[in-house]
């Protein structure tokens, strides 16, 4: 009898002790869950290896540091090759969505149009090199002709080189940049026989046409403003000839690009 009474205060004292905590842990669980919850990462299992995590998260933000260099890099190549203010000529940025290249014909398309102030006759560059000019409009999308189409023309100037002693380059003389229907790949003609060019290596008092001379607008035709870069001449000749030979090399390839810029014309 007195060893069923010690049993029985014994388990009484068990009970006395546990249950206080058991209710405490109860009540304590879903604190704990929602502190945990708090800390581990949206999206991830707290069992997950840490490491894993921290890899993601490295990951994640070399995307988006990669990301703002790209349009850091894009911003000072649209300041550096033409001088005019980007918020004074730039009107939107599209997306190329579609091309054409069917005989001889060069077209693209992008997802920006007339709710953007798109309008037909507008420039379309990569940086400030011109590519292109629109050729039509929708309300949310417009057609680009490209400037190596075999229908695109426009008013050229050949500079002369910049010289070492900081003597900035000059116009050379001036001609129509024509599109033959082959990507990266442009001629020049008309030039004026007049203006004293000679072809590379000609002797006398003219200046000399020759590769690495740089091709820009002339904004004389009133679609441009001037000085948009164009390209690079590769080889200039005229056999003796009033007719010349001038093929020139396009500075950018939007064949490589995902967006381009649509810009107005400014007069300077």
């Amino acid at each position: 009898m007195r060893r069923t009474t010690s049993l029985i205060a014994a388990l009484a004292a068990v009970v006395m002790v546990v249950g206080p905590l058991a209710w405490v842990r109860g009540w304590l669980a879903p604190v704990m869950s929602v502190a945990t919850a708090a800390v581990a990462p949206i999206g991830h299992n707290p069992a997950e290896d840490p490491d894993e995590i921290l890899r993601e998260q490295v990951a994640r933000l070399g995307a988006e540091n990669a990301l703002l260099r790209s349009r850091l890099s894009e911003y000072a190549a649209i300041q550096g090759e033409g001088g005019i203010p980007p918020e004074r000529v730039v009107v939107a940025r599209g997306r190329i969505i579609a091309r054409t290249r069917r005989a001889g014909r060069r077209f693209l398309e992008l997802d920006v149009g007339r709710v953007d102030g798109v309008a037909k006759g507008m420039a379309v560059t990569m940086g400030w090199s011109l590519v292109g000019q629109v050729s039509g409009t929708d309300d949310g999308r417009c057609l680009v002709q490209e400037i190596t189409d075999s229908e695109s023309r426009v008013a050229a100037v050949v500079m002369t080189p910049a010289k070492e002693d900081g003597k900035q380059p000059e116009r050379l003389c001036e001609g129509v940049l024509a599109g033959n229907g082959k990507r990266q790949s442009l001629t020049l003609d008309f030039i004026d026989s007049g203006s004293g060019a000679s072809g590379s290596g000609a002797s006398g008092s003219g200046v000399v046409l020759e590769p690495g001379l740089q091709v820009v607008t002339a904004g004389s035709d009133g679609r441009f403003p001037a000085t948009l870069v164009l390209g690079t001449i590769l080889t200039a000749s005229h056999a003796g000839t009033a007719a010349w030979h001038i093929e020139v090399a396009p500075a950018r390839d939007p064949e490589v690009a995902e967006s381009l810029l649509v810009v107005r014309y400014v007069a300077r």
